[in-house]
């Protein structure tokens, strides 16, 4: 079987799953849709497929197999909805929405039509949290303690520095690392945050960010984010009763039942989570999508009571946004 995909989106995201795309037997890059004509022809052109500037019209002409949503987290909601409603299953960039009252939406459009819907929490597929996951399943964890310190992506006036288009840093970016402490901590209750903006003027959120978090079995987790940096960074610590240890994508360090471990891994998460994308469809299975579209939401709703607390300063449910 041969996987017939479109993409909707095809700027810098999409040229990462293009990247791994292009030289596959096993998958065929059909039709690519984006708003600007010039980006589509490109990556069109590149892929061999056919250009489109309209969803539905794409989604009308190719019998398709999968589509890839990669575009901003305001833009979510037509392509979703219309490739579901055409039995198109979804690989979806994260974030999933600016609200989780659009996935909300969108995940009934998706259960309704019975599809597969992954999404791009890659961190899931990477060497160092696989370990870390592997090494701690049977312990009893205490803390974690997460962090993603970086820059101001795009040019000027760029979606990604407006809050009412990228949904925040934690919304747009961090939520990898609150995905992370939700995998390996499990689900999240309560969130409580502040931010402050002293460093940055071309963001109109928060510049820098530290949210608290309780989790459902008593774990308690911290993240914090920054725009203000270049050379930030971004990891998690865990503290469990089996050791202490921080982890990256490719790295994992410290010490495990009281020996050391300092292991590096060679693995591109992008690639193997396309690999599970591309085995689902033609499986018809997604017991090995790590993210699944149901269980994104839950991490999308953590980032969205972030952004909610540092504006109230109050405590916020996570299933109150669910």
């Amino acid at each position: 079987m041969t996987v017939s995909i479109g993409f909707v989106g095809a700027g810098n995201i999409a040229q990462t799953h293009l990247d791994n795309l292009e030289d596959r037997e096993d998958a065929s890059v059909d039709a690519v849709c984006d708003v600007d004509s010039e980006t589509a022809a490109s990556a069109a052109e590149r892929m061999g497929a056919t250009a489109f500037s309209e969803v539905e019209t794409m989604f009308g002409e190719f019998d398709l197999d999968a589509a890839f949503v990669c575009i901003p987290p305001f833009a979510h909601g037509e392509a979703e909805r219309t490739a579901a409603e055409h039995g198109v299953h979804l690989f979806v960039e994260k974030p999933l929405a600016i609200e989780t009252a659009t996935a909300r939406d969108i995940l009934a459009t998706i259960e309704a039509a019975g599809i597969m819907a992954a999404v791009g929490h890659n961190w899931r597929y990477s060497g160092g949290v696989e370990r870390a996951a592997s090494l701690f399943e049977d312990a009893t964890i205490g803390y974690l303690d997460g962090h993603w310190w970086g820059g101001v992506p795009g040019g000027m006036d760029h979606w990604w520095r407006h809050v009412d288009r990228s949904g925040g840093q934690p919304i747009e970016q961090a939520v990898h690392i609150f995905d992370t402490v939700r995998h390996l901590g499990g689900d999240i209750e309560t969130v409580y945050a502040a931010g402050g903006n002293r460093l940055v003027d071309m963001v109109d959120f928060p510049d820098v960010s530290s949210a608290t978090m309780r989790h459902e079995n008593e774990v308690v987790s911290h993240v914090s984010s920054s725009c203000a940096t270049d050379d930030g960074g971004n990891g998690v610590d865990i503290i469990a009763d089996r050791g202490t240890v921080t982890v990256t994508q490719r790295r994992i360090s410290g010490t495990v039942d009281g020996d050391p471990i300092d292991e590096t891994f060679d693995i591109d998460p992008y690639a193997r989570e396309l690999d599970a994308f591309i085995e689902a469809v033609e499986t018809g299975s997604a017991d090995g999508l790590r993210s699944t579209y149901d269980d994104a939401i839950r991490s999308l709703a953590v980032t969205e009571a972030v952004m909610r607390s540092m504006e109230s300063g109050e405590v916020v449910e996570v299933d109150d946004l669910l």
